[in-house]
């Protein structure tokens, strides 16, 4: 069929996925409308800014049967009511969103990145860098992270350049090489792989083989060679792997080391060096060792580094500090450089990139506050690593933890472990509470009234309620000096807007 020809509706198109559908086939030259019953969506302006008609409130009978197609969203295929309505007006062929990917082709450059941690970071510090060098990157524009199911997909189909995606999973089998197939992944990215989403009958050897099937779908590789989970890839695949990694860093940084077991043998793994909970230098007496990288980090310290691609060398500064950034940047320029980026525009574009909102977001209301999405052990510790270094002697770090871990009850005492390093606790949620009961704990932890109840909805571990009790007392708390740090989902989600009253 000629697309251009062609007239559509979309219906439920002001959905997360329905207006990703009509986005794609108006850049596929379709004559599109969006038909949904509801008239206030956050898709809205989006459509209309991008030239799609509208019926909002109802579904237009006459719509329906002067088009060539409908299309209806994955969340309604099933309302057969709806479906009766629509087959009952028009003798149209009603298609799904498989048939939309299958018919419009991605023709661009496609880059996913999936890992534990610093996926949506390394995916945003990317595109500054092909933003800078003139190369347009499609962006979904939905209020989400959108890493997951078929959202990937047809982000990589909006009009662009090259696409970069951010993919993660739930810890369930074929979600990774399902999204990265539907969205043509190229070159893969895997940043890092630490425990996370092991409640359940999930084990970190299930997630681990989650985040591995990426490798299968990409036709060059980029890892991350100071993690020997992610290095031990390398030995099952025939496709190009590029490395990255630190090469030197500054000895009086903090690590919270871990050991890991060897990918091919299973005995523990033997460090010279840790740089960041299980990153660093490692070899096995079964002769597995770390990887020479590509990209290399000399010189490493909480907010710079020296950049070595090649015979291409740069000192860079970066404006969110921490190593968990170094290596966020060695992985984003890793792509660029993949994609054959200038080395002076992938220079640029790291030293020029202001971060992301809920990721070390500094917020200032007369007390330092930063809002971070750590949620997990390893993302904790990369956070607490930056600020126990930056923050004055004379500063208490105040941690609100709004954080109900995927990992369970075992993910959140290992969290309020490391928390021992704060000076102040103020537990948010109902999790975080029950693991602080747990150890035994130096530091001032003030325990909230609304802890007392379980409230985690999907990876939400805290309520509005829970976050805002948990900042008036850690506000209160601070001294002008001091530092609060805001950790969890919880927190980023609402944090922003309650703090929002301590401004005036």
């Amino acid at each position: 069929m000629k697309e251009q020809e062609f007239k559509a509706v979309v219906i439920g198109g002001c959905g997360t996925v329905g207006s990703l559908m009509a986005r794609v086939l108006k850049d596929n030259g379709v004559d599109v409308t969006v038909s949904d019953l509801s008239t206030d969506s956050p898709q809205i302006n989006i459509l209309e800014e991008e030239g799609i008609k509208l019926n909002l409130g109802e579904h237009d009978e006459n719509i329906l049967k002067n088009v060539d197609v409908i299309v209806v969203a994955p969340s309604l295929l099933q309302n057969s009511k709806l479906i009766g309505k629509i087959k009952s007006v028009t003798d149209a062929d009603i298609i799904s969103a498989d048939e939309i990917l299958s018919t419009c082709k991605v023709s661009k450059p496609v880059v996913g990145i999936t890992g534990t941690n610093g996926k949506t970071t390394t995916t945003w510090m990317l595109k500054n860098i092909l933003n800078l060098s003139g190369y347009r990157t499609p962006e979904h524009k939905l209020k989400m992270q959108g890493n997951t199911e078929l959202i990937p997909s047809f982000q990589a189909r909006l009009d662009g350049d090259i696409a970069v995606l951010e993919i993660g999973t739930h810890g369930n089998p074929d979600e990774i090489k399902n999204c990265a197939l539907k969205s043509e992944v190229g070159i893969g990215i895997i940043t890092n792989i630490s425990k996370d989403h092991l409640s359940g009958s999930h084990n970190f050897q299930d997630y681990i083989n989650c985040k591995r099937e990426i490798v299968d779908v990409a036709r060059c590789l980029i890892f991350n060679a100071d993690d020997p989970v992610v290095t031990g890839f390398s030995n099952d695949t025939s496709h190009k792997v590029f490395f990255y990694g630190i090469e030197g860093i500054d000895s009086e940084i903090e690590a919270y080391p871990e050991t890991r077991e060897c990918p091919l043998c299973g005995k523990e793994l033997e460090y010279s060096l840790h740089y960041l909970g299980h990153l660093g230098v490692y070899k096995c007496s079964c002769g597995f060792k770390r990887k020479e990288p590509d990209v290399k980090a000399f010189d490493v310290k909480n907010n710079s580094f020296k950049l070595v691609i090649g015979s291409n060398t740069a000192e860079v500064k970066l404006k969110q500090a921490g190593i968990h950034n170094v290596y966020n940047a060695l992985a984003a320029a890793s792509g660029a450089s993949a994609l054959n980026i200038d080395f002076d525009d992938i220079v640029r574009g790291i030293e020029s990139f202001e971060g992301v909102k809920g990721r070390f977001q500094k917020v200032n209301i007369g007390k330092q506050v930063i809002i971070d999405y750590a949620h997990n052990p390893a993302g904790v510790k990369a956070i607490i690593q930056t600020l126990i270094r930056e923050k004055p002697e004379t500063s208490r770090l105040i941690v609100v933890n709004t954080v109900s871990s995927e990992s369970g009850i075992t993910g959140d005492i290992e969290i309020a472990k490391i928390l021992k390093d704060a000076d102040v606790i103020v537990v948010a949620s109902n999790a975080s509470r029950k693991a602080s009961s747990k150890i035994n704990v130096d530091n001032y932890v003030i325990l909230t009234e609304s802890s007392k109840k379980a409230s985690k909805i999907g990876t939400l571990g805290a309520s509005r309620a829970q976050v805002e009790e948990s900042l008036n007392l850690a506000v209160n708390e601070a001294k002008k000096e001091d530092i609060i740090l805001i950790i969890g989902e919880g927190g980023v989600k609402y944090s922003s807007e309650i703090l929002g009253k301590f401004k005036n």
